[in-house]
Order: structure tokens, then sequence, then C-alpha cells
């Protein structure tokens, strides 16, 4: 993989809704991760072959997730989700993701989660190979 190249980051908007507020009145952890996954999905919109992995049996699975939460976020705060792919390794995937509060710029979250593709026949992980890596490094 050409580590000079930028990786391409999508943005996906959030608004702050009452319901994902907890008791003291700022986004519950379990709903930014809730809002994490909605960016991760975006990001993947336009170049995903979704029937690629149907067609062969196999899944995304997530197996790490590591979060720092720097601030808080209330009712109404608009925040931007930035989302890229930070590495391919051989088995595995890392997308980094950080939350930002819209206008004023003030980080929420950082953090990064890694997946593997999961073959469901056999319940292991695959190699990223072939078609598979090329879909990810075309969307590098």
């Amino acid at each position: 993989m050409d580590q000079d190249q930028a990786p391409r980051k999508s943005k996906t908007e959030i608004t702050v809704r009452s319901w994902t507020l907890d008791l003291y009145g700022q986004v519950s952890n379990a709903k930014f991760l809730e809002f994490l996954e909605e960016a991760r999905w975006n990001h993947f919109e336009g170049f995903f072959e979704s029937g690629m992995f149907l067609d062969l049996d196999l899944a995304f699975m997530l197996v790490h997730v590591d979060l720092n939460y720097r601030d808080g976020a209330y009712l109404g705060d608009i925040l931007d989700i930035e989302t890229w792919i930070s590495r391919i390794g051989n088995k595995s995937i890392t997308l980094s993701q950080t939350i930002t509060n819209r206008p004023d710029g003030r980080l929420i979250i950082e953090g990064a989660v890694t997946f593997v593709v999961k073959d469901l026949k056999k319940g292991v992980a695959v190699p990223i190979t072939g078609r598979m890596r090329d879909m990810f490094l075309r969307e590098r």
C-alpha cells in the first residue's frame, strides 16, 4: 500500500436528539458507538461491493474498539464524524474516526475500530487479498 497516499475521508453529520441523552443530559456512550457505526456504513457506500461478500458467505466482524472520549455532546449539537481507513493488514482493517462539534470544532471523540472479514461457514477470519483488497485500496 502506498503510505504517501492520503486516505479518503468521509464526513457524516448527526444532530443530537433527546432520545440519545443519558441522565446527565449528554450523549450516552452507547449512542456514540451507534453514531460511529452509522458513519462507518456511510463511509463504505458507493464503493463497497456487498454482493461479493454475501455471495462468498463473508461478513464484517468487529474485533477491537479503541475510543478516547474528550468532551460531551448535548441536545441540539451538530456533530461531524470523519471516517477513514488507516490500516489494511493481512486479515484486518482499521478505520479511524473522529467526532467534532460544529461549529466550534471541539473534539468529542477520537478512536479506531478494527474488523476482520469472517468466513461464515468456517468461522474464521480470511486473508484480505485479491478483489477484496483491491476494493479497500481503491477506497484509499
